[in-house]
């Protein structure tokens, strides 16, 4: 919790004196509680320095106050005594009410693009100029099979089909009828879909020759994919043509690539007297193992080169919990610094292609400006004034300078330019103001066309007209990755972790299954949050996992039908969404054992909203110190029975206590160390409840009942989204969500409509009068 800090009474000196026989809250704050917390909760440096402010019921505030506070001597004050505290900060300034009488509401962060957001702006930029194409089914690629005579790799078409994955072993025979096994070739094509953001690797093994090429280009004359031509060639991802007779080789490369994109993608094989015939390729997505490349992350439609902006930036300021675009530093403009210039030389590189201008047309120097202008005004989300003209065209294409060179000056201007970087500088506050707040809501990125010509022609007025974007918007893929990757920090999906398990204990546990359990946790959160209900109930409740075959028999649960992932169902009180997943249970768990502490944790703050402060002494739980007939909760209940440590592990401890049916490695078990395992506690809630748990669907159903459960939901939610303080958009902002919420029947993608449209319209006062 925000507001209450294990230093609220750090200043007591001693029992109020007994002729003031009814001291007034406001009396016991003054004199033992201001010098930590400022006379109106405000926070004192080095003391506490959070404001006494939070969403807990009086009731609620007054237990903890009377339980908890001061650290050193909880029962320094009686309970009517803390009572009278509570009142007293409750009306004062701990409430959303009371702040709103003495407080305005946080002001809007003026913050610069985030790295992700400078990314996804420039590609869809640069992208806005070349050929849309949507992303097609991921069922696999399209397979041109061929006989091959010497060096006419492509002599003969023989079959043409669709493969789900790279991975062949045709040893000496052929790859199918109709071809002889001595030479022939085969080419796979279409594109592929990346599901994240982040450097991929990819791995090709073959002792035969292959080219793969990945978000290439094209050029004239390379129909053939440069097979034997000797016209101009696009560039490979990997090259290993030249075969090396028997040898297998292996050949790594990596690239940078945007999630929730389709990229061109093309293989291209051969044999030519070799006696074994083979290809695999494999691929390593951002944080996993490696894996064949295979549906479905691959498509037979085509797909159009993707502008990816790959230099290194420094990391975004994620001290809110969320990153944010509000560190500007030395390192930061020297990245964007290069950045524009990298990005220069690709639009110029390209820039017949882009722009539509030939080398050879007497009008070339025109055109050219007039798409430079197209350019600026894109990359600044609004019409250019003649002013801004001169300044960011004109000027480039001076006297004496080369078109190209004039291309690359005014590039790099507009990309650097805090028009670009800084989305909400302007005072404009029009509809072209929602048209960029939709776009970066949703996709971290630029107005689409349809967005921009939406704005112009003043259809971002009402409110009925901008939910009609917000839902256009989020049906687009680079929504749905935007969402995906806060549902990977959500769940601690996010970063790398060591899963790693005794094998002794846990045979069988190895990467394979962790990769199949992270796959299995995705597939389920893609499932219920793009599903027909979109319940957020279903992610916290659901009685089944999605498990393969793999999984299944790990788990010894039935071996589901139809292949692939499919939901396999527990009994209703073995399982609870996303909160006893595999993946998440051995996540948050020793190489050993399991965690209560960290299961705890992740409840507290991820599920529940919670706050936490960082523990006043930081202890390693070492097992060896305990006695090895002891329980995980009994080791844990140990380590943490020091008032100091009670102060957040009464909140930690049920919680992860509730969880301990579950193994290290997320299985099901009823026994430790041969003795029942207790999973009941007692959870003092939000609210000021006690609740007795027995389990995870009493956290489940407590997370989903729950004002101060769901709004820290939606403000988990909306700082990803946005990058912003719920509170700048008003002290009622996160209380109007949660009311449409509920509403909706916990409808996750209305949600996201509702707050994305409440966010872009935030401020935009005069609309009519504004549009131009």
């Amino acid at each position: 919790m925000r507001g209450i800090s294990v230093y609220l009474w750090t200043g007591l000196a001693g029992i109020l004196p007994a002729q003031e026989a009814v001291p007034t809250g406001e009396a016991i704050y003054a004199q033992h509680c201001a010098s930590c917390h400022g006379k109106n909760g405000e926070g004192v440096e080095d003391e506490c320095d959070e404001p006494l402010q939070g969403d807990r019921s009086l009731q609620s505030l007054s237990r903890y106050i009377d339980k908890r506070m001061p650290e050193d001597d909880p029962d320094l004050l009686n309970a009517e005594e803390s009572h009278r505290v509570a009142e007293y900060i409750m009306g004062a300034f701990y409430s959303p009410e009371a702040r709103a009488k003495t407080t305005p509401p946080p002001k809007m962060a003026v913050a610069r693009l985030t790295n992700r957001q400078y990314r996804e702006s420039v590609a869809d930029l640069i992208g806005s100029f070349g050929q849309i194409t949507a992303p097609g089914e991921g069922r696999g690629l399209k397979a041109q099979y061929f006989q091959s005579d010497g060096m006419n790799k492509k002599a003969r078409k023989v079959l043409d089909r669709e493969d789900q994955h790279l991975d062949f072993e045709f040893a000496e025979g052929p790859p199918c009828e109709g071809i002889t096994p001595d030479q022939f070739s085969i080419a796979w094509d279409g594109s592929l879909l990346a599901p994240a953001t982040g450097w991929y690797e990819f791995r090709l093994s073959t002792p035969n020759g292959a080219r793969v090429y990945l978000n290439g280009e094209q050029q004239d004359g390379d129909g053939n994919f440069r097979d034997d031509s000797s016209a101009k060639r696009q560039t490979t991802l990997i090259d290993e043509w030249v075969s090396s007779g028997a040898e297998m080789r292996v050949k790594t490369a990596r690239i940078f690539l945007l999630g929730g994109r389709s990229y061109p993608f093309r293989l291209d094989y051969f044999k030519f007297q070799e006696k074994r015939a083979m290809v695999k390729l494999e691929w390593k997505q951002p944080r996993a193992d490696w894996a064949v490349l295979a549906a479905p992350y691959l498509s037979p439609a085509s797909a159009a080169h993707v502008a990816v902006a790959d230099t290194v930036f420094p990391p975004d300021d994620a001290s809110e919990g969320y990153e944010r675009g509000t560190e500007v530093s030395k390192a930061w403009h020297e990245a964007i610094t290069a950045s524009a210039v990298d990005v220069s030389n690709q639009v110029v590189a390209r820039l017949q292609r882009l722009s539509g201008v030939k080398d050879d047309d007497p009008e070339r120097v025109p055109k050219l400006k007039d798409f430079t202008a197209s350019f600026a005004e894109r990359a600044f989300r609004r019409p250019l004034s003649a002013e801004l003209r001169q300044t960011y065209v004109d000027r480039a294409f001076g006297e004496g300078i080369a078109p190209d060179q004039a291309i690359k000056r005014a590039v790099i201007l507009i990309l650097t330019s805090p028009r670009f970087l800084y989305p909400e500088l302007g005072k404009e506050k029009d509809e072209f103001t929602v048209a960029s707040r939709l776009a970066l809501g949703f996709w971290d990125s630029l107005p689409d066309q349809i967005l921009a010509d939406a704005a112009k022609a003043g259809q971002l007025r009402t409110p009925e007209q901008v939910q009609a974007q917000a839902q256009r918007l989020l049906a687009d893929p680079r929504a749905k990755a935007k969402v995906g990757e806060f549902f990977q920090r959500w769940l601690k999906l996010d970063a790398e972790a060591d899963l790693q398990k005794d094998a002794e204990d846990y045979p069988g546990f190895d990467s394979t299954l962790v990769a199949d359990l992270r796959r299995s946790l995705e597939l389920f959160v893609e499932r219920v949050v793009w599903g027909e209900k979109s319940d957020y109930r279903e992610l916290l409740e659901a009685d089944y996992v999605l498990f393969n075959e793999r999984l299944a028999r790990f788990y010894n649960a039935p071996i589901p039908e139809g292949g692939g992932f499919q939901p396999v169902k527990f009994d209703p009180e073995h399982r609870a969404g996303v909160l006893t997943h595999p993946f998440l249970m051995a996540r948050l768990a020793h190489h050993d054992g399991t965690s209560p502490i960290h299961r705890g944790v992740f409840l507290t703050r991820n599920v529940l909203g919670g706050f936490l402060k960082p523990p006043p002494e930081a202890i390693a739980f070492d097992d060896h110190r305990f006695d090895p007939k002891m329980t995980m909760r009994e080791k844990v209940a140990e380590m943490t029975r020091n008032a100091n440590c009670m102060t957040c592990h009464e909140t930690i401890n049920p919680l992860g206590f509730s969880l301990e049916n579950f193994d290290a490695v997320g299985r099901f078990r009823t026994t430790e160390k041969e003795r029942p395992i207790n999973t009941e506690a007692d959870f003092l809630t939000q609210e000021g409840d006690v609740l007795r748990l027995k389990g995870p669907l009493d956290v489940a159903g407590y997370a989903v009942k729950s004002e101060s459960a769901r709004r820290g939901f939606i403000r988990q939610l909306f700082q990803y989204e946005l990058k912003q303080n719920p509170n700048s958009y008003g002290l009622d902002t996160l209380s109007r969500l949660d009311t449409s919420f509920t509403a909706s029947g916990h409808h996750v993608r209305q949600l996201l409509v509702d707050m994305q449209s409440l966010a872009a319209s935030h401020g935009v006062n005069n609309p009519d009068q504004a549009s131009r």
